[in-house]
């Protein structure tokens, strides 16, 4: 299955009312999609926070990364093969720890690395990660979010929170079990859109997973939608997420742009644009 994001442009024209004449419309140039790169097996590593002020929040996000995959590869996993997933700690706080883990995870030929909402772990895994061409995602925080952007941990409802404690039945505290299963199901999909699990791909894909295109609230529903449609607008748990390439940062729960510099922004809300 192939959904080649990167829709298709109808031109059109302007009719002048005046001379009777036609102008064609400017046609946008479309983004190109990155050539494949990957092995045909999402490998996701988990890094979650054993250590420092995130530590409460470790075992919901894991627990959300394993409800994820489970329910995934229940339905055949991607690209025709199950979803594979390895948790280290993040080091939060301990630089060593971070880069002994990310090392870890790198033996086992990971794609992409679910981080915490921690600066200090994403600015010890960025550099390392883009020279080993590894995608790192995570939650965006009070410093690497805009200034009104939401970075509280979403609250799940009742429903999806019985969810997370069936992947961990001693779970206690949900904070970003529903981010971390949103964020796992959203690289499960944009390994489906373009048919690829290498790095470049994933990110390209995570920007066009959320519209336009048809609304779609699971991995099923969404992979049933590209069986016939181009384009999906992906909703999970967590709501609207917002994902910045250049810092792997996401926002979820608050509508965000991004800037020309390619740095996230929040939207202007209805009442702000009048």
């Amino acid at each position: 299955m192939r959904a080649i994001a990167g829709f298709a442009v109808v031109a059109s024209s302007a009719l002048l009312l005046s001379g009777c004449s036609f102008l064609p419309m400017p046609v946008p140039t479309p983004t190109p999609t990155p050539t494949a790169s990957g092995d045909g097996v999402l490998r996701i590593g988990d890094m979650t926070p054993l250590g420092g002020p995130l530590a409460g929040t470790a075992a919901a996000q894991a627990a959300g990364i394993e409800l994820a995959v489970r329910e995934i590869n229940e339905q055949g996993g991607v690209l025709g093969s199950p979803i594979e997933v390895w948790h280290r700690d993040a080091g939060d706080a301990d630089p060593a720890k971070t880069e002994a883990s990310f090392a870890s995870l790198l033996e086992h030929n990971v794609d992409v690395v679910i981080a915490p909402a921690s600066a200090g772990v994403m600015d010890v895994l960025l550099p390392l990660a883009k020279k080993a061409g590894v995608l790192v995602v995570a939650p965006a925080n009070d410093t690497t979010a805009p200034a009104t952007a939401k970075t509280a941990p979403i609250v799940p409802d009742e429903e999806f929170a019985a969810r997370l404690r069936s992947s961990d039945p001693n779970l206690s505290e949900l904070s970003f079990g529903a981010e971390s299963y949103e964020l796992t199901t959203a690289l499960a999909l944009s390994t489906v859109f373009l048919d690829d699990d290498g790095a470049v791909s994933l990110s390209w894909a995570l920007s066009h997973i959320q519209g336009p295109g048809i609304a779609c609230t699971s991995f099923g529903a969404c992979i049933s939608v590209l069986r016939t449609e181009p384009a999906i607008s992906y909703r999970g748990p967590a709501g609207e997420f917002a994902y910045d390439v250049a810092t792997g940062t996401v926002v979820f729960g608050t509508p965000v742009t991004p800037t020309p510099s390619g740095s996230l922004k929040p939207s202007p809300t209805n009442s702000a644009s009048k």
